[in-house]
């Protein structure tokens, strides 16, 4: 969309470069901003990273399953 990567697909084609650090996706079953093929296609490029689809959640990561996971991981990856 024009915005500050060198492509759009730019996340996706760099994601390998992160591959080793461990990672979650957290999607909201209901996000019509960032739709379930977007963090699909990135869990995809990121086989090793948790994969969470919220299923009474859209976008905000205020919305209460999308934040309970959020504090579940970041709980988590608070030791590495």
């Amino acid at each position: 969309n024009g915005g500050f990567f060198e492509s759009d697909e730019w996340i996706l084609e760099n994601a390998t470069t992160i591959q080793n650090i461990p990672a979650v996706i957290i999607q909201g079953r209901y996000d019509v901003v960032c739709p379930a093929t977007s963090a699909w296609g990135l869990h995809k490029k990121l086989p090793r990273a948790d994969f969470h689809i919220i299923q009474d959640a859209g976008h905000s990561m205020t919305e209460e399953g999308i934040s309970a996971k959020l504090v579940e991981y970041t709980d988590k990856y608070s030791d590495l």
